[in-house]
């Protein structure tokens, strides 16, 4: 079997768990249970880590993962962001929940386009994991009412998504043409 279209392997039921601890990070900050939030949250971000490295001990990369361990990232990111410019124990600016809820919609909506288009997944590179990382800490900060450091960070995630949506948004553009070139391509030797 191709590993690269395998389902079910050790770093994408990791991923998948990770969405599951999705529930208990939410009810635990709804709550304001912070220290039990935390727990879930470290659980969340070793899955996080364990996903990656068992994908390449294992040899157990596939196009699923490349997909399914960023996707969702965005989605904890994105629920945990909602819970925080929701509720009035959290004070996330809600112009940058807003940032994020665009930026990560145009994403999925131009990776889901070159995945349409059949030029393969547009993987995470160090920039993407970078603000990922940021925003993550960001969120952390502000869900563990540290406002003042989640204050500074959210300016930090800010920047690096910035730069990390112009990367792929660069990529996404060359995706793009190279997919036009293939069509002319084809066009010119059937015609």
């Amino acid at each position: 079997m191709n590993r690269e279209n395998a389902i079910w392997t050790v770093p994408n039921f990791l991923s998948l768990s990770r969405l599951f601890l999705l529930i208990p990070i939410l009810i635990t900050l709804g709550r304001g249970q912070r220290a039990y939030a935390l727990l879930w949250i470290v659980a969340a971000i070793a899955t996080d880590f364990w996903d990656g490295y068992f994908a390449r001990r294992l040899n157990q990369r596939s196009n699923l993962g490349r997909v399914l361990d960023p996707l969702i990232d965005k989605v904890d990111a994105l629920a945990v962001s909602i819970l925080l410019v929701l509720s009035p124990l959290y004070p996330l600016p809600v112009w940058f929940f807003i940032f994020l809820l665009v930026r990560e919609v145009t994403l999925l909506v131009c990776s889901f386009s070159v995945i349409v288009r059949k030029r393969g997944v547009m993987e995470s590179n160090r920039a993407g994991k970078n603000s990922a990382f940021a925003t993550a800490v960001t969120l952390f900060f502000y869900a563990m009412q540290l406002p003042a450091v989640g204050a500074i960070m959210v300016w930090v995630a800010f920047i690096l998504t910035l730069y990390s949506s112009w990367i792929y948004f660069r990529l996404f553009l060359q995706r793009v043409k190279e997919s036009r070139a293939n069509i002319k391509n084809d066009e010119t030797m059937n015609g």
